[in-house]
């Protein structure tokens, strides 16, 4: 894997901090593990180290140079990490390959303590509204689950975060407190570290439990609390490393005052020394702190001085903190930190050459079904993995699989067909009820009361329900996510307003014995249409005269919005489906010519329904355009989760392997011979599902070995895979 960090600073400039901490440590964590890294970041930077550092301007001029660094440099990357501090590199603007945005915090109120009003105000704007825009269909990183909550509340859905934090690196051995009392404030000297909260507090405590404050760091603000410091109070500056950790092991307390934090990457490195902390209830520092186990919170500013003199004289009970404060740091270790990251960055990776698949969708069944109830148990985590994420917040889906199967799922796009729902849903209900059928009606974003029409017609029906889109994604669009979401041993699509008479739709069916796509045609022999203008007539020959010559494929129709396939045939076809507006169909049939899927036509009578959305001299434009890149249009590149299946009896043959598998397959997929074994084709699977999926197959099948794979879509298309077309057809 080859990925390239992009960061505002490198650790070497004088105000780095946690976060330049933390991108080294990942950085140098994935080089360890033989993976090609890179980082690009604003001048200065450090020494040579396990991974490559490339200057890329100074602190502002960065942002106008990354897109160019990037390709002159970088462009081979398989991923590319935004590390937005407050700032986003928008990356998403000028890659199209795998990006991921990594966020140590929000930045809120900081904008103001750092700049003046006007260039605040666009600060948030651009952190708050822009960057959760950017990266809309990508995945976030969060140091902490505060962090997490931050970016939800911008409106990033919860199932595109990840979350990490920083590991801890144990010492061989525990530091002994100094004889003297002494405090140590650790970091840089910004203003939302609010180290004069610190000093100020130190005024109070002082008289009553004497010692030294130690403040140690550097910053803007270094002479402002220089000032401020009274007896007791020692600004040191920036120390080395070596420093830091013998300050860290002989310190009483660490007191950080900060207004909030990403993670809090000091506390966890005192808390490695046995030294606790001292905090605010902030978001971040509520993460590194376990509450009275670790270190202790406070509310307010006037708390701070009363809990940090009543640590101070309580011996046992700082050195029970002490013990929580080892504990806990001793579960959080960089290995770990460094693995878990490597899988969010294979996810992905992962996520964008599957192009997943189906749409963010609400599912709202017509007839919802009853919860069971189960008495879980409620698990209490131990004190030191209080706050501290146990996974990295990926979604635990277990894939969703229907034993019973209806014989037929019939998907209706629908986009702003409120007015002609009432009259048409109800003749499809009447015309299926004797039928083993379920019905899906996708609301393709309507404007209108669609959504709620549609919900009440369906309600009480049988095996139906309403699939909202929440935006317009175009007719093919709805129709892909209605057959992803399908679970029929056949499928088939039509228009919502039932232009096509229903009672065809058995001769439909019927096609599919011998065939494996039946589609309705108004101009195959004894096809009947009426209601048709001039116009319109006119444009559905040329269109269909254009589709023939682009494709070279002998259909009289190509747009008559009633189809019906077999379901492992349209699931694979849906799910290669680039093409969303009205041109979708020539694409799902050029992509079955091309596979050699057999196609026939059934006649059918055909109704002009007033009120169609299609606009004759806009859309049979577009439409001339989107049929046009059909054919030019690469299939490489695009992955398909799959399935191998190999037997452990010699006695078992392919063709024989090929048909278990599909008897016992959870999902309608295509399954074939292929090489020594069988391969399962699983169209709109994520592959992470395929564990699961090959884990159900080997309990069931004891004689057979299956493994998850990824097969580029190229390989079906690809002149020299006629092996496997020919299986896919034979299928």
């Amino acid at each position: 894997m080859r990925v390239l960090f992009v960061a505002w600073r490198d650790l070497a400039n004088e105000l780095a901090g946690g976060s330049e901490v933390l991108i080294d440590q990942l950085a140098a964590g994935l080089a360890r593990r033989g993976h090609d890294v890179a980082l690009m970041c604003a001048e200065p930077i450090g020494s040579p180290r396990a991974y490559r550092v490339q200057p890329n301007g100074g602190t502002v001029s960065q942002y106008v140079r990354a897109p160019l660094s990037y390709l002159r440099h970088f462009r081979d990357r398989d991923l590319v990490i935004d590390v937005a501090n407050g700032l986003s590199f928008y990356t998403p603007f000028w890659r199209r390959g795998p990006a991921l945005c990594f966020v140590n915090h929000i930045h809120t109120e900081q904008w103001s303590q750092w700049f003046p009003a006007p260039v605040a105000a666009m600060g948030r704007l651009l952190e708050q509204r822009a960057m959760p825009a950017a990266y809309r269909n990508r995945l976030f990183v969060a140091v902490s689950p505060s962090t997490a909550q931050g970016l939800e509340r911008l409106g990033v859905e919860p199932d595109n975060i990840r979350i990490i934090i920083n590991g801890t690196d144990i010492p061989d051995e525990i530091g002994v407190e100094a004889d003297e009392p002494l405090f140590v404030g650790l970091g840089r000297l910004v203003p939302h570290k609010r180290f004069e909260l610190l000093v100020q507090a130190w005024e109070r405590v002082r008289p009553v439990v004497g010692g030294r404050l130690v403040i140690a760091g550097d910053g803007p603000e270094r002479e402002r609390l220089a000032d401020m410091a009274g007896p007791g109070v020692e600004i040191v500056g920036k120390i080395s490393e070596a420093e830091k950790q013998k300050l860290l092991a002989s310190a009483w307390l660490m007191v950080h005052p900060a207004s909030h934090e990403g993670w809090g990457l000091v506390i966890m490195e005192a808390a490695a020394h046995g030294t606790p902390a001292l905090a605010f209830r902030v978001p971040g520092l509520r993460d590194s702190v376990a509450d009275g186990y670790s270190g202790v919170l406070v509310d307010d500013p006037n708390e701070l001085a009363e809990a940090w003199i009543q640590l101070a004289t309580d011996h046992a009970y700082r050195q029970r903190l002490s013990e929580g404060a080892r504990t806990r740091a001793g579960v959080i270790s960089w290995d770990l930190t460094v693995a878990r990251f490597e899988e969010i960055c294979d996810e992905a990776i992962e996520r964008h050459r599957v192009g997943f698949s189906e749409r963010k969708a609400a599912w709202t069944p017509s007839t919802p079904p009853v919860p069971e109830l189960v008495d879980e148990p409620v698990v209490e985590l131990p004190p030191e993995l209080v706050g501290v994420p146990l996974s990295t917040g990926r979604p635990q889906r277990r894939l969703s699989v229907v034993l019973d199967r209806p014989a037929l799922s019939v998907v209706l796009p629908a986009y702003n067909e409120a007015a002609r729902l009432p009259i048409s849903l109800p003749v499809l209900i009447d015309g299926l009820a004797a039928s083993d059928v379920e019905i899906i009606l996708v609301d393709d974003g309507s404007s209108d009361a669609t959504l709620e029409v549609a919900s009440r017609l369906l309600r009480g029906v049988k095996g139906a329900g309403v699939l909202s889109l929440g935006r317009h994604a175009g007719k093919g669009g709805a129709v892909r996510a209605g057959i992803a979401r399908a679970t029929g041993r056949s499928i088939a699509f039509m228009d919502a307003d039932l232009a096509t008479d229903l009672s065809y739709l058995p001769a439909l069916r019927a096609g599919l014995e011998s065939c494996h796509i039946s589609i309705g045609s108004r101009s195959a022999p004894g096809a009947l249409t009426s209601g048709v203008t001039p116009s319109s007539d006119a444009a559905h020959r040329a269109f269909n005269h254009l589709a023939r010559t682009s494709t070279g494929m002998a259909i009289s129709d190509f747009q008559c919005g009633f189809k019906a396939f077999r379901a492992p045939v349209a699931k694979l076809l849906f799910h290669l489906l680039e093409e969303e507006g009205y041109a979708f169909d020539v694409e799902v049939l050029a992509l079955a010519d091309r596979i050699g899927y057999s196609i026939t036509e059934v006649p059918v009578h055909w109704r002009a329904v007033r009120g169609s959305h299609v606009r004759i001299v806009l859309d049979s434009l577009a439409m001339t355009v989107q049929v046009t890149r059909i054919g030019r249009r690469a299939r490489g590149g695009h992955q398909l989760a799959s399935l191998e299946a190999f037997s452990r009896s010699a006695d078992m043959t392919t063709d024989q392997l090929a048909q278990e598998v599909r008897k016992h397959l959870d999902i309608e997929a295509p399954v074939v011979p292929w090489q020594r074994g069988a391969l399962a084709l699983l169209p709109f699977v994520e592959p992470a599902d395929t564990t699961e999926l090959a884990h159900d197959l080997e309990e069931r099948l004891t004689d057979v070995l299956v493994r998850p794979s990824m097969l580029d879509a190229g390989e079906i298309f690809d002149p020299s895979s006629h092996r496997l077309r020919s299986a896919l057809a034979a299928s």
